[in-house]
């Protein structure tokens, strides 16, 4: 019994995104191969089943109304154009289109699409591929979360710049964003000087994070250079609505 829950529970698991299966240990893609080929063909096959019920229940409903409006012509003349074959077939025919185009059956099409190939993922390549709908909807999450961190962060503003003598630094940038790839292994060019990391401290806003960096030692290997600018951590949009002037700068 145990065993089967825990297969379904992957069977569940191989529907979501890497990102969120990732949390658990037992959910690697070699883990979930065989979940997610029973999840796929489970798929496609409840989508494939729910099409035909559909689509009976649909055509019976459809079939209905127009022998409904065909009967108000005349008992007589609407028995003769069901009869007729080329009446049979046009209404056969229309009602199959009106059904294949409806949303419901597109998206039903979708899902047996998608179990198929996520089936054909696990058998040839053991790749453990999620349900779109919830790449979807993890998408959405992330967005909505990027944003609400960048509304807790504060609004963007250029980095403040000051030249430091005598200290055991040479170089303080105070910036409104934390700099991914500052390390100490990280060069950073500045008005044609190479300087590296000292320390990194937090500091009051809208600047809150404070680099203090000091020139970089002659003949010192260079592992990986930036080109640094005061307003690089602007949007575009930002930068073009920045009134025209000198780089924020303050010598010490």
């Amino acid at each position: 019994m145990i065993s089967i829950v825990r297969f379904i529970a992957a069977m569940v698991a191989a529907l979501l995104p890497r990102q969120y299966r990732s949390r658990w240990a037992w959910t690697s893609d070699a883990s979930l191969r065989g979940p997610t080929i029973f999840s796929g063909l489970a798929e496609t096959m409840i989508s494939l089943g729910v099409i035909i019920l559909r689509y009976y229940a649909f055509f019976q409903w459809r079939l209905g109304i127009i022998s409904a409006a065909a009967l108000k012509q005349g008992a007589a003349v609407g028995t003769q154009a069901l009869g007729s074959m080329a009446a049979a077939f046009g209404m056969g025919f229309t009602t199959l289109v009106e059904y294949v185009f409806s949303p419901l059956t597109l998206l039903l099409i979708y899902f047996s699409i998608e179990g198929v190939l996520r089936l054909f993922a696990a058998l040839v390549t053991d790749e453990c591929v999620g349900t779109m709908p919830l790449y979807l909807v993890a998408w959405g999450l992330g967005r909505a979360g990027k944003a609400r961190k960048e509304r807790q962060l504060g609004p963007r503003v250029p980095d403040e710049v000051q030249h430091c003598e005598g200290i055991t630094y040479d170089l303080v940038i105070a910036s409104c964003r934390p700099k991914p790839g500052w390390d100490h292994m990280i060069t950073i060019e500045y008005q044609d000087q190479l300087y590296e990391l000292f320390e990194e401290k937090k500091g009051y806003p809208p600047r809150p994070h404070i680099y203090q960096l000091r020139i970089h030692p002659r003949g010192k290997v260079i592992r990986g250079l930036h080109h640094y600018h005061p307003d690089e951590m602007l949007t575009d949009k930002e930068r073009l609505a920045m009134p025209k002037g000198p780089a924020m700068q303050q010598d010490k």
